[in-house]
């Protein structure tokens, strides 16, 4: 037969090896190998891309080259993937856009969703159905089917769901009858193990529709992962376990009836209640075991029985004692509390008491991950306490928490710190009666930290939470709270930084904001009296302007009487005369946090002013500006529409200002603009691009960097893509200036959003870059005994180079790299800087593009 007289397939082999090695060369842009097609056959018209050819293959007769084609096309579609998410190609998906829309954006568009997945689902269903298919046939093409799963669509519809499935079926299948037992014995443990990641995978990779995967599933495959949980092999009771710990989640989403999730509930709690209930067993059975404890509990807790449900409570008790299971009975727990913060129906009351208890005595632990996991879960847990009538809770538990979570509470981790202060946060909440603890135990280290220069980011917001919530529980009097954080402000002697009192600003005004409104008025009366009095001490005037404007952020200041709105807006113009820097700063920030909540009464005074002024107030008027637009975008629903045609008039005759320091406000406030009102901006920005005027040098020098902050703060892609074009002209000033300006524009443009450009690099962006790295202008310069030499070109050298390092990361198909090699060996003959920046390029290169 032509399969005995076959001598060809080591010759076969070795083409697939070096198949293998083309793929392993293209893995950071494998689209050629998809869209480019080559001659099947030497003298042949027919012609297939190097993916169709290997699909076509997989009917190889000899294993060990069938193998060999299924791992290197597993191993492309692999890459591809990875391209996918790193943006260097896109996968075409109904669910996202048109192919049209794909290819406009500069993007590399490969179509896996028509026959390519198709033929692959049904040449892998091919290999699991073979009798005569070896192990490793097999293996493969579940490998392939795994990874087929990451693509959009996945592996089809319920049609290729359901026939996975059943020969997933026969590979697990554990019955006792004969036929069975034979296969089994042909389907080692390995296998099995392959066979159920493979449906892990398919559940949990959200590219299938539920429905399909739900009634695929429960008929079929659901008995035999079961009873593979009782199987002898830890690594395959493990696996199905997992596999059972998607199983609620997607019986909820594929709108399964009451019955159905009743059935599958009891059946879920038949297979994993002994495991958990076991002892001696291996680590990866046990935590396995709990997660799937969570899932079951968390999702599909009303279709237990309250015995069925305080079973599985106390065994995760006993696993929160051991020593070997606790972080997991802790994650188990963080699980189950989050779902019946948002499910009045799932009941933690009997075990709510010895939790809390276990949780407090492993916050004294020294292992800090345990620590850290302790916290998050008591935060969680304790937010599931009922009212207090309901649960009668153990004397001196709280104040034993409390006090362990003060020690927590300091700048030397301020990430455990983070928690300590939302546990103390949530115990507040849950039970108010716990204030005289929170003011005993929590409130001086609390105060201890606001005045830290450390402090920032989650431990400040938590911090400001606590704050908050300690007024709103009555557990501390405002007026009381206020002077502890005034008192936090360091003396003539001993000064505190910007840092420390824009967060006693913070801390201040978001407790006076939970306030009752009179009790707000009368604050900000008094902090304005204060500010006129004490101009001599430059701190507390900070600190006051910093409360107010942080409080009109949060409330309309406009509508408290007395005029407090004007005499504020007076109050902040009039700082920007002090001779104190820091003080002119806080009142230009202050000034722009108060327009957020009153808009009508400060916008129309900041623009007034800014029409009237000239140099170091009109910077100030401007960091107004930015900041109101900034804190304005952080507003959820936020709409400055009916604002923009009044700010910017005035932005755009700044555009031209000599001033440096008050263009670069200029191209701040356009370029968050630009991200809230993208269809009113954008235009602007364009007609000022084109636009011939004296200074037009300086105007475009705007227009750069504010297209650049416009693509840093995250605007979105469609919006300016038709833009990028003219804006890519700066590129080709004659100014220095607007060309290093223009440059960084591209550089954040790679880095953030690469496809806006991907499509312009060929024409508009690559021959510019080719051109200044290799720009030299050097002049000397007489300094009298000496002469320096001086490369303006120098700062252009440089970024032309980091522009080219990003695109090799983010948009390597882009790039013409042997067009650019000579650019790189003269820049190795370049300043030491430059050098450095080469031989960087080159060593990513090596790895990345070695052909």
């Amino acid at each position: 037969s032509d399969e005995e007289d076959d001598e060809n397939w080591k010759v076969r082999r070795s083409a697939i090896r070096t198949l293998t090695a083309v793929v392993e060369a293209s893995r950071h842009d494998p689209s050629k190998l998809w869209i480019e097609e080559f001659a099947w056959r030497k003298n042949s018209d027919r012609k297939a891309t190097v993916a169709a050819a290997l699909v076509n293959r997989f009917k190889e007769r000899e294993e060990n080259c069938r193998v060999d084609i299924i791992e290197c096309f597993t191993r492309l579609l692999s890459y591809t993937v990875s391209a996918s998410s790193s943006g260097v190609l896109a996968l075409a998906s109904s669910e996202t856009m048109d192919d049209d829309a794909l290819s406009a954006s500069g993007a590399v568009v490969v179509d896996l969703r028509s026959n390519v997945s198709a033929a692959i689902v049904k040449a892998s269903e091919k290999q699991l159905s073979a009798k005569k298919g070896g192990e490793r046939s097999k293996s493969s093409a579940i490998a392939l089917l795994s990874t087929l799963c990451l693509i959009p669509g996945g592996i089809g519809g319920s049609d290729q769901i359901t026939s996975v499935f059943r020969h997933v079926k026969t590979i697990v299948n554990t019955s006792d009858d004969a036929s069975s037992r034979r296969q089994a014995t042909v389907n080692s443990k390995s296998l099995k193990l392959e066979a159920l990641c493979l449906v892990r995978i398919m559940l949990s990779c959200k590219k299938h529709d539920t429905t399909h995967l739900k009634n695929a599933l429960v008929p079929t495959l659901l008995p035999e992962i079961c009873n593979c949980v009782q199987e002898d092999w830890y690594k395959v009771i493990a696996e199905a376990l997992l596999v059972l710990m998607e199983v609620p989640t997607l019986i909820i989403a594929g709108s399964a009836t009451k019955p159905e999730q009743d059935k599958v509930a009891n059946s879920l709690y038949d297979a994993i209640e002994p495991r958990l209930s076991e002892h001696d067993l291996d680590q990866d059975i046990k935590e396995c075991a709990l997660s799937a404890a969570a899932a079951l509990l968390s999702v599909l807790h009303s279709s237990l029985s309250d015995d069925q449900k305080n079973k599985i409570f106390t065994l995760l008790l006993e696993r929160l004692k051991n020593d070997t299971t606790r972080m997991a009975a802790i994650r188990t727990l963080l699980v189950i509390g989050e779902a019946a913060q948002s499910n009045d129906d799932l009941d933690l009351s009997p075990i709510m008491n010895e939790t809390l208890n276990q949780l407090a005595l492993l916050l004294r632990q020294q292992h800090r991950g345990l620590k850290q996991a302790a916290l998050e879960c008591l935060d969680t847990m304790v937010l599931c306490l009922g009212p207090e009538s309901s649960l009668t809770m153990d004397d001196g538990l709280f104040d034993s928490v409390l006090g362990d979570l003060g020690k927590m509470i300091s700048d030397t981790d301020l990430h455990l710190c983070h928690f300590g202060l939302s546990a103390s946060n949530s115990i507040l909440k849950a039970r108010p009666s716990t204030g005289p603890l929170i003011k005993s135990h929590i409130l001086p280290a609390a105060l201890e930290l606001s005045k830290s220069p450390l402090l920032q980011d989650k431990a400040l917001l938590s911090l400001l939470r606590l704050n908050e919530q300690m007024i709103l529980s009555a557990a501390v009097d405002f007026d009381e709270l206020h002077d502890a954080l005034a008192k936090q402000v360091g003396s003539e002697n001993n000064k505190s930084g910007k840092q420390v009192i824009s967060n006693l600003a913070e801390c201040i005004a978001t407790a006076l904001a939970a306030t009752p409104s009179v009790k707000q008025e009368k604050f900000i009366k008094n902090t304005i009296a204060a500010i006129e009095e004490g101009k001599d001490n430059a701190q507390a005037t900070q600190l006051n302007l910093l409360v107010s404007g942080n409080l009109g952020r949060k409330v309309d200041v406009s509508s408290m009487n007395g005029g407090v709105a004007e005499k504020l807006q007076k109050l902040y113009v009039a700082s920007f005369d002090s001779s104190n820097e820091d003080v002119k700063h806080a009142a230009a920030l202050a000034l722009g946090r108060a327009s957020v909540g009153a808009m009508d009464a400060f916008l129309p005074s900041i623009l007034t002013a800014l029409e009237e002024s000239s140099g170091k107030k009109q910077y100030l008027l401007l960091s107004s500006l930015r900041e109101f637009i900034h804190c304005y975008r952080e507003v959820k629903g936020s709409d400055l529409s009916s604002s923009v045609p009044l700010i910017l008039p005035h932005l755009e005759t700044n555009c031209e200002n000599d001033e440096e320091g008050v263009r670069t406000m200029v191209a701040e406030c356009l370029g968050s603009l630009a991200c809230l009102e993208p269809k009113t901006i954008l235009p602007v920005l364009e007609k000022l691009t084109t636009k011939d005027t004296k200074k037009k040098v300086l105007v475009r020098w705007t227009v750069g960097n504010a297209v650049k902050f416009a693509i840093g703060g995250r605007i979105s892609p469609a919006d300016i893509a038709p833009f990028m074009p003219t804006f890519l002209l700066l590129l080709q000033e004659d100014d220095l200036a607007v060309k290093n300006v223009a440059l960084l524009m591209v550089y954040s443009a790679v880095h953030h959003t690469p496809q806006l450009v991907a499509g312009l690099m060929k024409d508009q962006i690559l021959p510019n870059i080719y051109e200044l790295a290799q720009l030299n202008l050097e002049r000397k310069v007489d300094l009298g005994p000496f002469k320096h030499t001086v490369d303006d070109a120098l700062p252009l050298r440089k970024a032309s180079l980091s522009v080219f390092a990003t695109c090799l990361e983010k948009c390597p198909a882009s790039l013409d790299i042997p067009a650019f090699m000579p650019v790189l060996a003269k820049a190795m003959a370049d300043v030491e800087d430059v050098q450095l920046q080469t031989h960087q390029i080159v060593i990513t290169m090596c790895s990345r593009h070695p052909m």
